[in-house]
């Protein structure tokens, strides 16, 4: 990543509010996935609805995984 495109970010992270990198993540949910380590190797979980499962809480975002 170039110095240009890194200081995009962070003035993107210093101006925006908790709700605005919140609805952010909610937007992008369709493209993460959360990897959880298990003995018996690495379980992959997709959001399966991102304004229901990714919230705010107090400062942090959190991320809610549900199996199904």
């Amino acid at each position: 990543m170039e110095t240009t495109q890194r200081e995009k970010v962070i003035d993107f992270l210093n101006t925006t509010t908790n709700q605005q990198q919140l609805y952010l993540l909610q937007c992008i949910a369709d493209k993460m996935s959360v990897n959880i380590w298990s003995k018996k190797g690495i379980v992959c979980h997709d959001i399966k609805d991102a304004f229901f499962d990714i919230n705010l809480n107090g400062l942090y975002i959190d991320i809610n995984i549900r199996k199904d």
